[in-house]
């Protein structure tokens, strides 16, 4: 017989903090593919939410002991249980503070740009930006950038879209090694 392969289950969900939307987005994943690994995916609703609110931690935990649900036994299915969860997290942003975090990040000392261009991705998802999003990811590059000589090269370049500009960014970085 096979021995039963186990799953290391995903971090405590945080929900307090400026970070929650952020924090939510990252267990969500993390919990999909704990489901997926695990073979959760096909069990019953009520299974499914019994490994989520074990998962979540004390603090998420206590959030879940105080929301209202729509009728008794939406506490006990995995999709109602999520949709608080998402309500409570992503309703919760700030999209002024968030807007703001997002244009103070510059490029760190020693910060590759990959890791640059990842953490400005990242932030981007809580400002809701919409039909911007890809422009304001561009300009935060385009500001943001410690490389001068890289900066000169994207102001350059007319109607630079963000692609283009990691591109460049990505040349630059490398041809500096």
């Amino acid at each position: 017989m096979a021995a039963a392969v186990k799953f290391r289950i995903p971090d405590p969900l945080p929900v307090n903090g400026s970070n929650v939307a952020d924090d939510w987005r990252r267990f969500r994943e993390q919990y999909e593919n704990y489901e997926i690994a695990s073979d959760l995916a096909d069990k019953s609703q009520e299974k499914r939410a019994a490994v989520f609110l074990t998962c979540i931690g004390n603090d998420a935990y206590d959030v879940y002991r105080a929301m209202e649900f729509q009728h008794a036994d939406d506490r006990k299915k995995l999709d109602p249980v999520i949709a608080a969860f998402e309500t409570f997290c992503v309703g919760a942003v700030n999209v002024t503070y968030e807007r703001y975090v997002f244009n103070r990040r510059t490029q760190e000392s020693g910060e590759r740009f990959e890791a640059f261009l990842g953490e400005v991705r990242r932030l981007a998802r809580s400002c809701d930006f919409g039909a911007v999003e890809e422009s304001m990811i561009r300009d935060r590059i385009v500001v943001g950038i410690r490389d001068e000589s890289t900066r000169h090269k994207l102001l350059q370049v007319r109607d630079l879209s963000l692609a283009k500009a990691v591109d460049i960014c990505k040349a630059s970085e490398a041809a500096g090694r």
